[in-house]
Order: C-alpha cells, then structure tokens, then sequence
C-alpha cells in the first residue's frame, strides 16, 4: 500500500520499511491512509501537532470504535499556538490523553498502528508543511518519515508507548482517561538498534560511535547547543576524519539557542565543513551518517543536552544497508545541490553584536590608581574578548582571547581589572568581542582619568653602563629641614627640597650637619666619575639653587682624599651657572661654576658602596635626580640647564622595604658547609665584605641537579609549616657571562602548594635559579633573581613539610657564580624583589638567628 502510494524519491529500505522524503514526496497521504485502513487501534504521541488534517482523521476513526490513545505535552502550546486547538479537537472527541509533566518535554513522533503492524517515527512534528514540500526542492522542511512494519521496530515502539502510557510519575491524566491504566500491548524486548532517552543516553551511545569513526561523517542537524556533539566532530577532524554538516541559518541566531551559535562556530574554525539551507523551508532532520561503520543515526533528537538525557525521545541506530544508501543519497543531493536547486549554501560566520561598554563610563575622572575595573556587556554571540588599554589614543593591546562567554542578559557583564595606574592621567581603553570563529567586532574607545597629579614623562635617556642614576625622593636617611614633597613633574612624582626659610647661605660645608640627607651606591676604585644634579630653585631664585655634597671614599685625581663626609670640605653644586645668568624650573648642572665649565672628576679610594651626603648650601633648593657618571655623561651633561624634562632610568629601583621578622635573610659568607669548588672570596660589595662563589672553569652546564653533587654549599634556617616561601638569590656572574649565571636549589623538607615534596635534598629536582631572566637580558654586577625564568615571571613558592629546621642545598648549576644573599621571605619580598636585577647595591640585615 505505501509503495503505492509513495513516488519520487521515497524507497523502500528494507522489506519491512518505507522511507519517504518530504523534500519532494508527499509524505502526509500515506500516513492518513494508515488511520484510515486501521481498525484494531492507534497509539499517537508528539511533542505538538498543528495539521487539523490529523486530528480530523483520528476522530473519525475513535467514531467508528477504534480504539485511539494520545500521548501530548500542552507546554507545546506557547511556542506553537494551534497546538492547543488540536488538543481540544481530540479532547472533544473522547479521545484518552495523557500529558507529559516531568522536566523533560515529551519529544516522541509518532504513531502506532497495531492492526496494520506498523509504526511511523521521524523528527517532523504533525504540522501543515513538515509532511509535505510547498514546491519541490525550494520550500519544504528537510526531514525523513520513517513507516516500519518491522516487527522489532513496531513492537518496540509499542512496549515503550506502553510504559509511558502507565507512568505515573512522569505523566497525568488529560481528558477522557477513565478506569485504571493498564498496557495495551505484551511486554517485547526493545530492538538493540533503537535508543529511548532519557533512560537510555543518547549522547553517550552517540558520541561513542563518532569517536569510532575512521573514514567520514556527514551531519544534518537542526539545532546543536550540547559541546559534547561538536567536540566529538572536531576530535574527528583533528584525527584527519572530514566531517560534513548541514545546518539551520535560523537557529544560528535564534537569542533563545544562543549556544547553537557558538557550537557551529567553533567546529567551522577546527576545519569541518558547513553548508547551511538555501531553500525557502526549514532544516529540522536530526541524522549522522558514519562511513566507515555504514551506520545511519536517525530521530527526534537534536545535539541538545536534555535530548540526551532528560526530554522522552526516540533514535535509531540502524545498519540497514538501505537505510544507509537512503540517506547517504539525500546527504549527497542537498550537499551538492544535485537536484538543480539550491538546497544549500555555503555557511559564513556572522560577527558578534558590539560590545556595549558599561563602566567606566566615558570621560569618567579621578579614578583610584590601585585598579579600575572595566566592564562591559558583551551580547549574545561573543565567546573570547580582546582588550586594548594604555595611554595612547588607540591603546595598545593587553589582553587576548579572554574566554569570558557571553552576555544572555544586560546584567550580565564582562570583567577585566586593571591595576597600578599613574595618577593624574588619562587612560583610553576599547573592547573587541570575537566569536569562536574569529568573527570580531569593536566597541568604541571610553577614556578615563585618574585621581591625583600626572607623573613627569617617561625616561628620555637611559644611563650608560656603570652609570650611577639615583632619585632623590628614594633617600633612606634624610634629615633636619629636608622633606620629600611631591611633584609631578619630578623623577617618580617627588623631590627632596628644603623650604625658603630666608636663612644665611652656609658657604663651607659642616662635618656634623643638622640638614642633609644621604644615599648609598656602588663605585669602582681609580675611575673618573662626574657629578650631576638635576635641581630647582624655589621661584626660580638664584639664591634659592646651591648645595654641598659629599662622599664617604672620595678622592682627587692624585688619590688625596677630598669632599668627604665628616670633613668642611665638599663639591658645591651651583645651578646658576654664571652671575645674573638666571634660572628657570628643573636644570642639569655639576661641581663647576662658570659658563660651559666642568668641576673636577670625582674618584673614590676602594671599589664597593659609598655614601653620598647632600646638605643644606642655600634654603629653597630641591633635587630630584643624582647622577654619578664614569661613561655616558662624564663630559656632557644629561639634559638641559633650564627647563629641562629629562628623566633617566634609575639604577638602583626603588629602596626596597625592610625584611618583616618572618623573612629569613642569610649572608653567604657565613654559610657554615662550603664542599668542592664552592670558596669563600673577600668583596667589598658584598654583604659582610664575602662572597661565596665558584671559579670559571668553563665547566659543561650541569643540567639537573645531582643527589649527591661534590660541589655545594649547605646552611639550616628555620621556617614555618604551610606557609608560602619565595627564594631569592643576589648573586653576580663572572665577567657578566651569562654562562656563568645559574645555581641549583634544594631543601631538606620542602614541599609544594599540594603537598608533594619538591626540590629536595638527595633528588634531582630543584629550583633553579637563572640571574639572567632571558635570552639576551644581559647582566650587569650583582642582581637579585628567582626561581622563575623569563622578564617579570615569578618562580613558585617552595612550602616546608613541617615547622622547624630546614636546610638548604645550593649546588653548581653553571661554575662562574658567585652569592652574598639567600632571602626565603613569606611576607616581604613574596611578591617583590629584595632589590635590583641589575647593579644592585641592597645589603639586607641577617635575620635573628641566622648565620650572618
């Protein structure tokens, strides 16, 4: 009878099965024949169905006295409004129904009719144009309608209609149901090939197949907003299986499935091929063909996550040959649009909706300069954001593919912090939001300007090797009338100045000075260094612009000590370089005085740290920069005498803070176990006038640690239980030879964050310590470093087992290096350096109890 009835492109897949292709076939009279010639009984379940061309057929059917039950689901009705007129219909004609009421909606298809022994199951839902195309090829809805007179099929279908008919928990009386619920059917086996969710899972039966898959999948799926599905296509691909999919453009951007979205999205950027309809209908199949195991997955659900699990569905995972060959046609007919109509097209990622930028807002002042946080409303189709932020009117780039998802709702927002800002200036920052195929789109640029007074420019000048470049402002001793003030046109936003008191000019220096501050610095012995300061005389006065400085090693060029500290004698600094010359704002100036004319070098008695002193010549003068050069400025000076902006790069950083009690500060050269190679060598720059070190003996870099190295050095030092430790190391490579430059670390109960020991003493895990911090970084005199790698990367924390004594193993990584000091700090210098990487001149107190 069907296959009298069915034309075109409908087949007979099997003895028992008709499949029929409403793309072209009508495939809606040969399923009311099927009412029509029943006459034992028909069981019907949907999720809605809106034909009156149905419902007019089973009443006359019920008229007759053939039994009919209806399985439905009124929440059907929102979305799809002449449901509710259908279920009246059949409810009018004293039909029984039953209605879904659990979570999970009632997805089924299909209609039982026992008498014919036959059953018809599909994804197409009962409405006017599902059944049937409007014109061939150009307008239909891409389904399959599946009659099987199979009897496993059919008798599967009925004892699962059976158990969802006598469920109570699941379902509740509609209409018409009188007397007890009680099965129409014997109890069969269900047929292997078919899957009923949610009791049976269909994404895990699924995706297990795909993952078997060797040589090809082709896909026509109506809605995907479960990841599972697509991770399995793009495993596929990545395994060099191709994937072909077919999908519906309305449901790319439907704002209710907004997931579907991001699902075809990515599997389009992991290389699967995508057609999407070009027909005037609708593609609402659910079917996978897998080649290599000719197996044909077909039914109600969609790659959707309660499809899988919570919504009563029906799938088939069949290996009929003919079912195979049937869809393997249709696939290949829409793919290739072989029909000489466009069925497909190829599918074009859209781009997101502009990120709607929320806080904060445009022009926004006097924002705090710990962190702002931007934020913004990235829409519906935004997976991944880039953020641009800086100074410069187009700000640069700071942050890419941030996987912050996207925006279902206006308040749900979009979250990046920003921190350490400078105050007193204007920051500009935008937002591009990027699908997950790389689709973008830009938000405007929001400016915004922090609280406070905008910090001087950047550096304009960088110091030449062994130059000395402190900031005044850093000063760790400052005495009597000297106050840091802030400025913002200073080096670090601040100077070191006396107020104009109107007291007398003190034209010899004091030995013992009430104003003066003073700051420490490494000098080499023999070399010529000359003195600059960058100065500023109260209202541009010139009796407003002179000091004396001294030093605690100086010497002449003859190696007579001169300009010392403790002494009258001192270099006077004269901003006005000649009388009635003038002054005007900051100015570079040295120890000499006179048009164009240069003081006299300044040499030192030893190699090591020196002190400076600056104190009080005339009232009213302030310095922000010192300058100490043996190179780059030894004859000329850094920047201007008036007006001047030029702000080097500090050599030593800013002062470090004190260790805190808990931070265990050591000095090698009481470091009680020296074995091999490791000697302990006088220097005057090093912490406790020692370090310890090992010779250059262009020895091959011992790459990890040994368990029982002959070369190393041992100390104990006490530590807490669980708390964080950062090590830090100062050393300095031999001949500032970055093969020189590395140490192995190790402890005797040290573990990770988790607990697991690390870097332990008789293993060959460690912590490496590497001075240089990249390849081609450099290094220059004695530096500070971590165990981490890389510009700006801190290490990870080392924790300790148990509370106590620990020991500490530092064995020969790269020979060449040399340490005065092994910090482990929980709370200082966690974070932060104890000091510089390069030229550092920071010597810690030991900590209580340790060697030193």
């Amino acid at each position: 009878m069907l296959a009298a009835i069915l034309t075109g492109s409908a087949s007979r897949a099997a003895a028992a099965d008709v499949l029929c292709d409403p793309a072209v076939d009508d495939c809606r009279a040969p399923l009311i024949q099927l009412i029509r010639d029943e006459t034992v009984g028909i069981d019907v379940a949907f999720w809605f169905m809106e034909d009156a061309r149905y419902t007019a057929e089973l009443t006359k059917k019920a008229q007759e006295g053939v039994p009919i039950r209806v399985l439905v689901d009124p929440r059907a009705n929102v979305p799809n409004p002449f449901n509710a007129d259908r279920l009246a219909e059949l409810q009018q004609a004293g039909i029984p129904m039953r209605q879904r009421t659990a979570s999970g909606i009632l997805h089924w298809k299909a209609m039982i009719f026992s008498g014919q022994n036959t059953v018809e199951f599909s994804a197409a839902n009962y409405s006017a144009d599902a059944f049937a195309p409007v014109t061939p090829y150009d307008n239909y809805v891409d389904e399959v309608i599946v009659f099987s007179s199979d009897a496993t099929v059919v008798q599967s279908f009925m004892t699962k209609y059976d158990d969802l008919w006598t469920d109570i928990s699941g379902f509740a009386n509609y209409a018409n149901v009188t007397g007890g619920l009680v099965r129409s059917y014997s109890v069969f086996p269900t047929d292997p090939e078919l899957n009923f969710s949610p009791a049976q899972n269909f994404r895990s039966r699924a995706v297990a197949r795909y993952d078997a898959e060797s040589q090809g999948i082709d896909v026509i799926m109506y809605r995907v907003t479960d990841p599972a599905h697509a991770d399995a296509m793009i495993r596929a691909v990545q395994r060099g299986v191709p994937v072909r999919l077919i999908t519906e453009p309305q449901q790319y951007r439907d704002p209710i499935r907004y997931w579907h979205s991001y699902n075809i999205d990515r599997m389009y950027a992991a290389g699967i091929q995508v057609r999407e309809r070009a027909h005037a209908g609708l593609t609402h199949q659910k079917s996978v063909l897998l080649r290599g195991q000719q197996l044909t997955i077909f039914g109600s659900s969609n790659w959707t996550s309660p499809s899988a699990d919570r919504q009563e569905e029906h799938n088939y995972f069949t290996s009929k040959p003919d079912f195979f060959q049937f869809f393997s046609d249709q696939f290949d007919r829409k793919w290739n649009n072989l029909s000489g109509h466009a069925e497909t097209q190829p599918f074009t990622p859209a781009p997101p909706d502009r990120p709607e930028m929320r806080s904060p807002a445009d022009l926004a002042q006097n924002l705090d300069t710990g962190s702002v946080t931007l934020t913004w409303n990235g829409g519906l189709w935004a997976h991944n954001y880039d953020v641009y932020f800086g100074t410069a009117a187009d700000p640069p780039l700071v942050a890419s593919d941030l996987p912050l998802g996207p925006s279902k709702y206006s308040s749900v927002l979009q979250r990046f912090q920003v921190s350490s800002l400078l105050p007193g200036t204007t920051y500009y920052w935008r937002i591009v939001s990027k699908t997950m195929a790389s689709m973008a789109a830009s938000g405007p640029t929001y400016a915004f300007t922090t609280a406070g007074f905008a910090p001087p420019p950047p550096p304009t000048e960088g110091p030449g090797p062994g130059d000395v470049v402190l900031y005044a402002a850093d000063a760790p001793v400052v005495r009597g009338a000297w106050r840091v003030l802030s400025d913002a046109s200073a080096a670090r936003s601040a100077r070191l100045g006396i107020p104009d008191a109107g007291r007398a000019k003190v034209t010899t220096a004091f030995a013992d000075p009430a104003d003066y501050f003073e700051m420490t610095f490494t000098a080499e012995a023999g070399r010529p260094y000359r003195l600059w300061l960058r100065l500023q005389a109260q209202d541009d006065y010139w009796a407003n612009d002179s000091v004396h400085v001294q030093f605690s090693q100086s010497v002449d060029a003859a190696g007579a000590p001169a300009w010392r500290i403790g002494t009258t004698g001192s270099a006077e600094v004269n901003l006005e370089d000649a009388k009635s010359a003038g002054v005007s704002g900051w100015g570079w100036q040295d120890n000499g005085y006179g048009r164009f004319v240069l003081g006299p070098a300044i040499y030192f008695a030893t190699t090591g740290p020196q002190t400076i002193r600056v104190q009080r010549r005339e009232d009213g003068a302030s310095i922000d920069q010192i300058v100490l050069s043996p190179e780059k400025f030894l004859s000329a000076a850094p920047g201007g005498l008036t007006n001047d902006a030029t702000i080097l790069s500090d050599t030593a950083g800013p002062p470090p803070p004190p260790p805190a009690a808990d931070t265990v500060v050591i000095h090698a050269a009481s470091v009680p176990v020296a074995a091999g190679a490791w000697m302990l060598s006088s220097d005057a720059t090093a912490a406790g006038g020692a370090r310890l070190g090992t010779p250059d003996r262009s020895g091959a870099k011992v790459t990890t640690a040994l368990a029982d190295p002959a070369d190393y050095v041992e100390v104990t030092f006490t530590a807490s239980a669980g708390r964080p430790y950062h090590l830090w190391l100062r050393g300095r490579a031999e001949g500032d030879y970055w093969a020189n430059d590395s140490v192995h670390a190790q402890f005797s109960g040290s573990v990770d964050a988790g607990g697991a020991p690390v870097a332990r003493i008789g293993t060959s895990d460690s912590l490496v310590v590497n001075l240089e911090d990249c390849s081609r970084c450099g290094e220059e005199g004695w530096g500070w470093q971590d165990n981490g790698y890389g510009a700006g990367v801190f290490g990870p924390d080392v924790y300790f087992e148990a509370a106590g004594t620990q020991t500490l193993r530092i064995q020969v990584r790269e020979d060449g290096f040399s340490i005065d000091q092994i910090v482990l700090s929980p709370s200082t210098y966690l974070t932060s350096s104890p000091g510089a990487l390069k030229r550092d001149t920071t010597i810690l107190a030991p900590s209580s109890g340790e060697p030193h």
